[in-house]
C-alpha cells in the first residue's frame, strides 16, 4: 500500500517537472521569441529559472519512481530483479527521461548568458520534443495491443498540451511579480499576456483532441466510466478542468484586452490571481492523473468488478446519518479476537459509518456558518474556523476510544496502531489549521503570513485524497468507498483555489471567492455526512 502511494505521489512528481520544464521551452520559444528577437534578461533568466527547476524535478522524480518500482518487485520476486527489470521498455524510457530532463537543465544553464543563441534553443527544443515523447512509452497506451501507435500518440500530444499550459500559466505569474519591479519586462506585459493567450488556447484544443478518444478507448462504456477507480479518476478530471475553463475564460478576456492596451488597472491586478487559481487547479488535475497509473483500464476490468451508475448514485444519495454506534465494549472484542478471525462485523461497520457522519454533521455546521457568514457579511462570520477545534476534538477522542486509550482506556499509547497514529496526526493537524485560520481573520490583516496555512495545507490535503489507496484491480466495494476520496479531494482542490482567490482579490470579489470556498466545504461536508462503508447493508 505504500509503494502504491509513493508511485502515485512521485508519478504526480514527474507530471509537474514536465509541465515546467516543456511549459518553459514553450514560453521562450513562442511568448519571449527568444531565438529572434532582444528580449529583457531578467525575463529570459526568470524563464529559464523556472525550466531548469522543472528539470532537475522530472529527473530526480523518475530516479525515484524507478527506485521504488525495483524495491517493491524485489519484496515479491526477490533479488535479482534488477537485471529483468532493466531489459523492459518501461526502465529503458525511464532512464533515458531522466537523462533528458539533466540534459535539458545543462542547456538551459548554457543559454542563461545569450539572450539570443538560436542553435541553443534548438537543443533545448529538440530535447523537449524527446521529452515529451518518452511519456507515450510510459502509458497505459504502450501496453495496448489494439491501436497501439495511435494511442500512443494521442498520449503524448495530450499530456504536452497539458504541460504547456501548466508550465506557461507558472512561467506568466513568475514574469508577473517580475514586471512589478522591472520597468523594461512591465512595458512588454501586455504583448507576453496576449502571446501566451494564443499558446493557451491552442494547447486547451490538443489536450482536448487527445483526451476525448482516450478516454472513450479505455472506459469502455458509460459504466466503465462511472463504475471503476479509472473512469472515475476520469470524472473527476473532467470536473476539475470544468472549473479550470471557467477561470480560463475571465484570463481569456483580460489577456485580449490586454492587447488592445485598454485592460483596466482593476482587471490588471485581477488577471495574476486568476491565473494563479488556474494553476492550483491544474496541479490537483496532474495528481488524479498520476493516480490513473495505478489503475487498469476499464475495458481490462471484469464487468463483476464494475460498479453500475445506480451503485454509484447510491453512494452520493442523500441518506440519514447513521448515529448509531457501537459500545466500547464491543469495538474491544473485535480488538482482541483471534488473528484470521477479523473479518469485518456489524460493528466494524456502524462504527466506520457513525465517526464519517459524525464528521460530515460538524462540517456542515462549520461551512453553513462560513456560508451565511459570507453572505451577510456580518463580522461574526469569521470566527467560523473555530469549529475545526470540535472536530478535531472528535477524531482524538474517536481515534481514543477505538484503541483503548486514554479517556476510554487503559492501553498505552505506544502500542496505538499505523491507522491510530494518523488519526491523532489528523486531529493536531485539524486543530492547529482550525486556530491558524481563525487567528488570521480575526487579526487586522487577515491577508499575513498565517492566512496562507489553510490553502496550502487544504492542497497538501485534497492531493493525499486525490492519490489515497488507489490500488489496481481493487474489488468493487473497495472502489464505492474510493470514489468518496476522489470526490472529496477534487471539491478540496476547488475549496483551496476560492480561498487563494479570497486572500487575493478585493471586495466584492473577494466576498463571491470565500463563498465558494464555503460552498466546495459544503460539498465535502454532505459526502462525509451520507458516506455508508463500502455501500453494503450492515450484517446483522
Amino acid at each position: 500500500m505504500l509503494a502504491d502511494f509513493l508511485d502515485t505521489l512521485l508519478h504526480g512528481a514527474t507530471l509537474l517537472g514536465l509541465s515546467l520544464a516543456l511549459g518553459g521551452v514553450a514560453w521562450g520559444l513562442w511568448v519571449l521569441r527568444a531565438p529572434m528577437v532582444r528580449v529583457p534578461g531578467s525575463a529570459q533568466a526568470r524563464c529559464l529559472r523556472f525550466l531548469e527547476v522543472g528539470g532537475i524535478i522530472l529527473g530526480f522524480a523518475q530516479v525515484s519512481l524507478l527506485c521504488v518500482k525495483v524495491l517493491e518487485l524485489s519484496d515479491v520476486l526477490g533479488e535479482g530483479v534488477l537485471a529483468d527489470l532493466a531489459r523492459t521498455s518501461f526502465f529503458r524510457t525511464g532512464v533515458v527521461r531522466a537523462l533528458l530532463a539533466l540534459g535539458l537543465v545543462a542547456a538551459a544553464r548554457s543559454l542563461r548568458h545569450s539572450v539570443i543563441a538560436r542553435t541553443r534553443w534548438t537543443i533545448l527544443a529538440a530535447l523537449a520534443v524527446l521529452l515529451a515523447a518518452t511519456g507515450a512509452w510510459l502509458s497505459h497506451a504502450a501496453a495496448r495491443m489494439e491501436y497501439r501507435g495511435a494511442l500512443m500518440t494521442l498520449t503524448a500530444v495530450h499530456q504536452t498540451a497539458a504541460a504547456i499550459w501548466l508550465g506557461g500559466l507558472v512561467q506568466l505569474g513568475g514574469l508577473w511579480r517580475l514586471a512589478q519591479r522591472d520597468p523594461a519586462v512591465d512595458a512588454q506585459w501586455p504583448a507576453f499576456v496576449l502571446r501566451f493567450s494564443r499558446l493557451a488556447l491552442v494547447s486547451v484544443a490538443l489536450l482536448a483532441f487527445g483526451a476525448v478518444p482516450l478516454a472513450w478507448t479505455y472506459a469502455g462504456s458509460v459504466r466503465g466510466l462511472f463504475g471503476t477507480g479509472y473512469g472515475s479518476l476520469l470524472v473527476t478530471k473532467g470536473m476539475l478542468l470544468a472549473a479550470t475553463l471557467f477561470l480560463a475564460a475571465f484570463n481569456l478576456l483580460a489577456a485580449r484586452r490586454a492587447g488592445q492596451r485598454s485592460l483596466p488597472g482593476a482587471l490588471r491586478d485581477r488577471l495574476p490571481y486568476l491565473v494563479e487559481a488556474e494553476a492550483i487547479i491544474l496541479v490537483m488535475i496532474l495528481f488524479a492523473t498520476s493516480s490513473l497509473s495505478a489503475q487498469p483500464p476499464p475495458v481490462d476490468v471484469p464487468i463483476s468488478e464494475q460498479a453500475t451508475v445506480r451503485e454509484v448514485i447510491e453512494v452520493f444519495r442523500p441518506k440519514l446519518p447513521s448515529l448509531r454506534t457501537p459500545s466500547l465494549e464491543a469495538m474491544e472484542r473485535n480488538r482482541n479476537q483471534p488473528e484470521g478471525e477479523n473479518a469485518r462485523s456489524r460493528e466494524d461497520y456502524l462504527w466506520s459509518n457513525f465517526s464519517h457522519n459524525v464528521a460530515g454533521l460538524i462540517l456542515l455546521g462549520i461551512s453553513l456558518f462560513a456560508l451565511v457568514g459570507f453572505v451577510s457579511g456580518a463580522e461574526w462570520g469569521r470566527h467560523w474556523p473555530l469549529g475545526f477545534v470540535a472536530l478535531a476534538v472528535f477524531v482524538f477522542l474517536r481515534a481514543s476510544a477505538n484503541e483503548g486509550t486514554w479517556p476510554f482506556g487503559t492501553a498505552p499509547v505506544a502500542e496505538v496502531g499505523p491507522e491510530g497514529i494518523q488519526h491523532r496526526i489528523a486531529a493536531v493537524l485539524v486543530l492547529g489549521i482550525g486556530l491558524l485560520e481563525w487567528r488570521a481573520r480575526a487579526g487586522p490583516r487577515r491577508s499575513g503570513p498565517l492566512a496562507w496555512i489553510f490553502p496550502i495545507l487544504g492542497a497538501v490535503g485534497g492531493i493525499l485524497l486525490l492519490a489515497h489507496s488507489h490500488t489496481a484491480f481493487e474489488l468493487k466495494s473497495s472502489f464505492l468507498v474510493q470514489v468518496t476520496h476522489s470526490t472529496m479531494g477534487a471539491f478540496a482542490g476547488l475549496m483551496v483555489a476560492a480561498r487563494w482567490l479570497e486572500l487575493r482579490l478585493h471586495p466584492p470579489a473577494r466576498e463571491v471567492a470565500g463563498a465558494a470556498a464555503s460552498a466546495a466545504m459544503l460539498a465535502i461536508a454532505l459526502i462525509l455526512l451520507f458516506y455508508r462503508e463500502a455501500n453494503v447493508v450492515i450484517p446483522p
